[in-house]
């Protein structure tokens, strides 16, 4: 997030909302968003839900460039859950009828969708044991766009873009990683030979040419989201229901944290944070309906072993229901957010009830 005045974001201001695009009538699903993301180009917003779908969203603005309202320009659906998505990098694609989205949905092979026309262009397919397609749990570009990092239950499959198919080379991650699943990945922005996976077992791989370095231990529940700090030179960490905190590890002494940001995770979906592109700031969704937010220019020091707490900057609240999803744009101080999670059916809190919220929502930070 590149900004021409500085901000504190101590505030936000509602700049538009979504919610009637996301109503289904299917009584299979409960429906609730599962996070958004922002294009690398900053003119689209990327959805995903409950419902199996996928949704690119663009905001119209008016003749004085102010936002108006989100425009859905397209819904893509498939087979079945789905567990990951991201954004082709726009590094090497200057085409304007092609923006590609990589997705991956329980028991179908990953599909690399263009976001324009909803047309399938790529299939990438990983079998199992008996020769049949398999699905795999987190997905990852490198920063080129030339190849697809994939994993699943203790493997990481490496495809190039453009070659679909099922020709892959695999990196076995059970005996270093414990008989896991590879919950989510992340490249290093600057050294871009590094990238680092989180499993569902609680630990943390850190990959240099495709080899095992490090591993780090610390958390007490299963890795949801990993995401470098923009130099390269830290590791946050956050993980689902049983450990509310955002750990930031010193890659320059492996193994040791420089300090965490404490959240509220009281469920097993993934919660995401994002990183400010200048790397100022911190901000993470809750399941309380805020968002915090902390500034990283904190002077910290580590007394007796303690780890180091981040003081919090702000705490807004911007849903009614669980936050999921938080992304920061990447030149405008502008935030996306995205809110849901499954509800007891057998409930009677009518208050509960009430706070059901299923929105994306874009807010100018202040």
């Amino acid at each position: 997030m590149e900004i021409n005045h500085p901000i504190q974001f101590k505030d936000l201001q509602l700049i538009c909302t979504c919610s009637d695009d996301f109503l289904v009538n299917d009584k299979e699903f409960q429906q609730c968003l599962k996070g958004c993301k922002w294009s690398t180009d900053g003119l689209s917003i990327l959805t995903n839900s409950e419902d199996r779908r996928l949704r690119i969203f663009n905001i119209e603005t008016d003749e004085t460039n102010q936002c108006k309202k989100f425009q859905k320009v397209n819904e893509i659906k498939e087979g079945g859950t789905i567990y990951d998505y991201v954004w082709y990098p726009n590094t090497v694609q200057n085409r304007k009828d092609v923006k590609l989205i990589l997705c991956t949905s329980n028991r179908s092979p990953i599909h690399l969708w263009n976001a324009v026309d909803g047309e399938l262009e790529a299939t990438y397919r990983v079998y199992d044991h008996v020769d049949e397609v398999a699905h795999v749990n987190s997905l990852c570009f490198n920063w080129s766009g030339e190849e697809i990092y994939c994993g699943s239950y203790g493997k990481l499959n490496i495809f190039r873009t453009d070659r679909p198919g099922r020709e892959f080379t695999e990196i076995s991650t059970k005996t270093d990683l414990h008989r896991s699943i590879i919950s989510t990945i992340t490249m290093n922005p600057v050294d871009r030979s590094i990238f680092a996976v989180g499993t569902y077992s609680k630990d943390i791989g850190i990959y240099g040419g495709n080899q095992l370095m490090y591993i780090l231990r610390g958390h007490k529940s299963g890795i949801t989201q990993l995401q470098f700090s923009p130099d390269g030179l830290k590791l946050y960490s956050g993980s689902r229901k049983g450990d509310n905190d955002i750990v930031c590890w010193d890659l320059r002494n492996v193994g040791q944290t420089l300090y965490s940001a404490e959240r509220t995770v009281t469920t097993n979906q993934k919660i995401c944070f994002d990183i400010s592109s200048d790397g100022q700031y911190l901000v993470s969704g809750n399941c309380t309906g805020e968002i915090s937010t902390w500034k990283l220019d904190q002077n910290i020091e580590k007394s007796d072993g303690v780890e180091s707490v981040l003081t919090l900057n702000s705490k807004i609240s911007v849903h009614n229901d669980c936050v999921n999803g938080v992304s920061l744009h990447p030149t405008l101080p502008l935030l996306a957010t995205a809110s849901g999670q499954r509800h007891n059916e057998n409930d009677n809190d009518e208050q509960q009830l009430k706070n059901t919220d299923i929105s994306l929502k874009c807010w100018e930070i202040i």
